[in-house]
């Protein structure tokens, strides 16, 4: 990104420099250092294990023992985790509920209505699929007004209608609500697919490999077609990039 863009997220967007993430002896991370400027959708790209997770909970601030910096944007930041990670004794409205500064179990199933789930807002997780479970994790993220939604592999483990589906719907709402986006995955076609920009990992320690303009406007990314295209295209130019 040019000054300009690092001017713009070092005021309101994302600011990581982390040097490096050890656990013990293994050094897994670093150093990794980019800007998200606000609204912007970035796709955090590598392999399994590669430690996308890993990148995303320090940004989160789950995890505080790097070495480095985050700066995080004004206003929220949401997590949607690998696994729905709803309470399976509650139900679906009343796990949103349950968030500080969510509202009321009334706001709750308008949020699951918005995701598509307001029949099954009183249906406990077990009784609901696993797609269901996504998008009533994706609504309670959206509970707290994000500035900043951080997504770890939104569509892994989906078939393909069900992930199709959850595409869209992620689409939808960072439309509608302006946020901005890092989602990692795994899947080239998705990240372009999903995203403005695609940051690659790779390597051990994890490092940022690559930092891709997506060539597809916003539109173009309906078209699944194209979305293959230009993801077979790109990654020929760039053979480093995660698999």
């Amino acid at each position: 990104m040019g000054a300009a863009g690092l001017a713009v997220a070092a005021v309101s967007g994302l600011v990581v420099d982390i040097r490096a993430r050890r656990f013990g002896p293994e050094t897994v991370l670093g150093p990794i250092a980019f800007t998200l400027a606000p609204g912007e959708r970035a796709a955090l790209l590598g392999p399994s294990g590669v430690g996308k997770s890993t990148l995303l909970g320090a940004i989160a601030g789950l995890d505080r023992g790097f070495e480095g910096s985050v700066k995080r944007p004004e206003g929220r930041v949401a997590m949607i985790f690998q696994t729905p990670r709803l309470l399976p004794w509650r139900t679906l409205a009343e796990n949103i509920a349950l968030i500080p500064g969510a509202g009321d179990l009334d706001r709750a199933r308008a949020l699951l209505a918005e995701v598509g789930l307001g029949d099954a807002a009183d249906q406990h997780p077990e009784k609901v699929s696993l797609g269901m479970q996504r998008r009533a994790a994706l609504a309670r993220a959206l509970a707290v007004r994000p500035a900043l939604l951080l997504m770890d592999e939104p569509l892994v483990s989906l078939d393909p209608d069900n992930a199709a589906a959850m595409r869209r719907l992620i689409l939808r709402v960072l439309d509608d609500t302006g946020a901005a986006a890092l989602i990692a995955t795994h899947d080239r076609a998705e990240a372009l697919a999903l995203c403005d920009r695609v940051l690659a990992l790779d390597g051990r320690p994890a490092r940022l490999a690559h930092d891709f303009a997506s060539p597809l406007d916003r539109a173009a990314r309906a078209d699944p077609d194209s979305v293959a295209r230009a993801a077979a295209g790109l990654f020929r130019a760039a053979p480093d990039a995660a698999a």
